[in-house]
């Protein structure tokens, strides 16, 4: 069969013949990649398109680093790179080389179809603040009971969740994945690939605003979750719900755990924190975690929460809460030779910039110090939630305040300092060093806010 003849064939296959081919490839080779530097012996390799890059220009190098297979859906670019290198032969490559409609599309449809063949129970997780530590946690705490498997760091979007799920081991007892999302249905979305048995959302706040259009669209988009998992007739289906959000509060269905930290619910715990640490008390045990803010009391109950209803017994629980390490810039304490630093700078939106000043204002320390990064994606709401953040930290008299981004520009307090970037207050704290002082950083990925640990 000539090269032409080969492609527009497999350009044309239906997608179920996709599927059921590169499944079994994949059952022999269950390492999956998209990115052609990390290529390791054996991966399958996607080739993804983002707004600066076509993986299809990768192709060839994937197969020198040893993938076992490529699936690509740009024929020209193929073409055009093995003319340009004649030791990268198409036909002599044609077996390991899989043409597709939709490297992306496949590569959802393949995690799919691999979930349908796991008896493994799936728990989703989404919400605006706290799924990743929650998420976490949750493994923690499974983890010493089950064969447990999570979302690796926040692999949760239309591509992380597929690697997600082609991660899973047949042998898996339970996987917990993480769900998030920007725009109107992502979340329902991702639960059709996914097929969640249980769901959790943990808050639900103004995040990404500008993406869902409405507060109204971001509670339908989260609460999808729920949504999917009630039309689930698995023995297994159930749902875990926070009342003390208001907009899961009422949620209703006959196979649910209620939490809470303040009302009646299944499962009531008392939120405390020891030297800024947070912990819970319930059924007078108190757990105490690594986790710097009381906001954080919150993912400890949901995990536990979801650890008692799994029957694990309290005092694993209790080991897993507290032998917890958090990473990454999220909640974490740094002890540096001059400082004390509080390190919350993985995400910043209203809510959890709200709670994580509350929380450091109640934290006993000498010397409080606030440098508050800049919030995105919140739309026409953005110079508002900035100046409500702004007059909050005023309220709280911390010793010195410092905002940096643009958003903050004219929303500044008087007493407040305000630089443009977190490199431009780098620079200048090389000059003006701080010592002595407990340091809350707080901010948004974007705008950068761990570079200041380095001269801090």
């Amino acid at each position: 069969m000539g090269q032409n003849s080969r492609i527009s064939m497999e350009c044309n296959r239906t997608s179920d013949e996709e599927i059921k081919e590169l499944y079994s490839h994949y059952l022999k080779n269950p390492s999956i990649s998209t990115d052609s530097r990390n290529i390791k012996q054996g991966d399958i390799f996607f080739a993804l398109k983002g707004e600066n890059f076509d993986g299809n220009e990768f192709v060839f190098k994937a197969l020198e680093l040893g993938a076992s297979l490529v699936v690509c859906d740009n024929e020209e670019i193929i073409q055009r790179n093995n003319l340009l290198n004649e030791r990268n032969n198409l036909l002599n490559q044609r077996k390991k080389i899989f043409f597709c409609r939709n490297s992306l599309t496949t590569l959802q449809n393949l995690a799919k179809y691999h979930r349908e063949q796991l008896s493994t129970t799936i728990i989703g997780i989404t919400g605006t603040n706290g799924k990743t530590t929650t998420k976490e946690l949750i493994h923690c705490v499974l983890s010493k009971k089950f064969k447990t498997l999570a979302t690796k760091g926040n692999l949760n979007n239309h591509i992380g969740v597929p690697l997600t799920l082609l991660s899973i081991p047949q042998d898996t007892e339970i996987a917990i994945v993480e769900m998030g999302a920007n725009h109107l249905g992502e979340i329902g979305f991702l639960c059709e690939i996914a097929q969640p048995d249980m769901g959790i959302v943990t808050n639900i706040g103004t995040a990404h605003i500008e993406g869902f259009g409405s507060v109204e669209n971001i509670v339908k988009t989260k609460k999808a979750l729920y949504e999917y998992v009630k039309t689930q007739s698995q023995k297994y289906s159930h749902i875990f719900v926070n009342i003390d959000d208001e907009f899961l509060k009422n949620e209703t269905y006959d196979k649910k755990t209620t939490y809470s930290l303040k009302n009646q619910a299944n499962i009531i715990a008392k939120a405390t924190t020891q030297n800024a640490y947070a912990q819970i008390t319930y059924q007078n045990q108190t757990i105490t975690s690594s986790l710097i803010g009381i906001y954080n009391a919150y993912n400890i109950l949901a995990a536990l929460t979801i650890g008692e209803y799994l029957k694990v017994e309290f005092e694993l629980i209790k080991q897993a809460i507290e032998e917890y390490t958090p990473s990454n810039n999220r909640s974490q304490v740094l002890k540096t030779e001059n400082n004390t630093l509080i390190l919350d700078c993985y995400n910043a939106n209203p809510s959890s910039c709200k709670a994580a000043i509350e929380s450091f204002a109640n934290t006993e320390a000498k010397n409080k110090i606030v440098f508050m990064g800049a919030m995105k994606e919140l739309g026409e709401v953005s110079k508002q939630e900035h100046q409500n953040i702004s007059e909050l930290i005023q309220s709280k008299n911390f010793d010195r305040v410092v905002l940096i981004g643009e958003e903050y520009k004219d929303v500044a307090s008087k007493g407040i300092e305000w630089f443009a970037t977190s490199e431009e207050l780098k620079t200048y704290l090389i000059e003006n060093k701080i010592s002595s002082s407990t340091i809350l950083i707080k901010g948004s990925r974007s705008t950068k806010m761990e570079v200041l640990k380095d001269v801090l």
